[in-house]
């Protein structure tokens, strides 16, 4: 069984205060809750020992900030940039590593947890609430079986996201 987790980039700037989508970074929030995010994966008790993540400089702080504190092996996928759910499924499986964290965008983030939820069947209440909405510096965990999504056997191991007032 391998272990897939799901990490929305954290807040970055508007796109108006970068020269490009792919240019926009952190903001000070982003950085603080990237940090956050990386402390509840390890709460959490998991240990990521690949970290796959988008091109852009939102995604790679998010990386940097929030993953520090793991021995892992960093790549940086360009095709993950605004990937869509198959495409990061496909990332995924065609890592050897038992515990990946992939980092990237929504809609395929979001998407592609909400998939791994419907099939598993989890009407829990941390489910439903990962199910329609996937924040910022958000993550959400599963135990994986199978090669091929829609015969994945998931199951939903662990969930976060910053609390915001």
């Amino acid at each position: 069984m391998r272990t897939l987790i799901l990490l929305r980039h954290a807040k970055a700037v508007r796109a108006h205060e970068a020269p490009s989508d792919e240019a926009r970074a952190l903001t000070g929030r982003g950085k603080r809750e990237a940090a956050l995010a990386g402390a509840a994966i390890e709460d959490a008790g998991m240990k990521p020992t690949l970290a796959l993540v988008s091109s852009a400089t939102r995604t790679r702080e998010t990386a940097e900030y929030g993953l520090q504190n793991f021995a892992l092996e960093t790549r940086i996928e360009e095709a993950l940039y605004h990937a869509a759910a198959e495409s990061i499924w496909d990332a995924f499986g065609a890592s050897d590593a038992d515990c990946v964290v992939v980092v990237g965008h929504n809609p395929g983030i979001g998407e592609l947890t909400a998939r791994l939820i419907h099939q598993a069947h989890d009407g829990s209440k941390l489910a439903r609430e990962f199910s329609g909405h996937f924040p910022t510096a958000a993550f959400a965990a599963f135990e994986v079986k199978g090669d091929l999504l829609r015969a994945a056997g998931p199951r939903l191991i662990a969930a976060w996201k910053p609390e915001r007032g």
